[in-house]
């Protein structure tokens, strides 16, 4: 089964970015009738920025985790998965104040973790 993951990052609920996320869905979802549709809003304020303590688990080997890392990292596990399991990932991502809003940029830090999705080797990142 094929997986759509939707990203929305605007705070405007009939932004031109929301309106054609929707558009797009609708075509893959015509094409795709037995397709998984993975919808996740930012603009809800639910993907927290990083802190020290989330940094901290995040490069602490998973055995040797203590409880407290261990609770800081299960919604970026899930993000991670969403990200995986989609077969295609489609962005509704506005322009504000000359950048993209803070939320997505939160959603991104919580994806990128080292050892999940990417890796270091002696020429940088992979």
């Amino acid at each position: 089964m094929k997986t759509l993951l939707i990203i929305n990052s605007s705070p405007r609920s009939n932004s031109v970015s929301r309106k054609l996320t929707g558009e797009f869905a609708a075509q893959w979802t015509a094409t795709h009738p037995d397709g998984r549709v993975i919808k996740r809003d930012l603009s809800d304020g639910s993907i927290p920025y990083l802190s020290e303590p989330w940094i901290e688990a995040a490069y602490t080997p998973e055995s040797a985790r203590t409880a407290a890392q261990r609770d800081r990292l299960p919604l970026s596990d899930c993000l991670i998965d969403e990200v995986l399991a989609a077969d295609v990932i489609v962005l509704g991502v506005p322009m504000h104040n000359f950048s993209v809003p803070a939320t997505f940029k939160a959603w991104i830090d919580q994806i990128a973790r080292a050892g999940k999705t990417f890796s270091y080797s002696d020429h940088g990142p992979n």
